[in-house]
């Protein structure tokens, strides 16, 4: 019968103690912002894919790399959220400044005898 050798392993060191929840991977908040509201500069895209590495990090074990894809991901969707927001700000002011005027005065122009 063969004979098995057993290794009893122990951490040397200091061990950095790991949260008791996993971190949050922030995957719906990127595929919100990379369907809902858009892709500026790639953001969303970029945030997705840190979303999926931190997802994989957190089922293999590594929690301190999960931990680090997770706050790139939220930091990432944080500023596509913002882009966003100034991308329609900025397009509702360029309509009310030079749209809706421009109209008037074709208007104007179209009833004029």
């Amino acid at each position: 019968m063969a004979e098995h050798t057993v290794i009893a392993m122990q951490p040397g060191g200091l061990v950095k103690s790991l949260p008791s929840k996993p971190p949050r991977d922030y995957l719906l908040a990127s595929l919100f912002n990379l369907l809902v509201l858009g892709n500026p500069c790639c953001l969303s895209f970029v945030a997705l894919v840190y979303s999926v590495k931190s997802r994989d990090q957190k089922l293999v074990g590594d929690m301190n790399s999960a931990l680090a894809y997770a706050n790139t991901s939220k930091k990432l969707n944080i500023a596509a959220i913002i882009l966003n927001v100034l991308v329609i700000i900025i397009a509702i002011i360029i309509c009310f400044v030079y749209l809706i005027p421009s109209l008037k005065v074709w208007q104007k122009e179209q009833y004029s005898p």
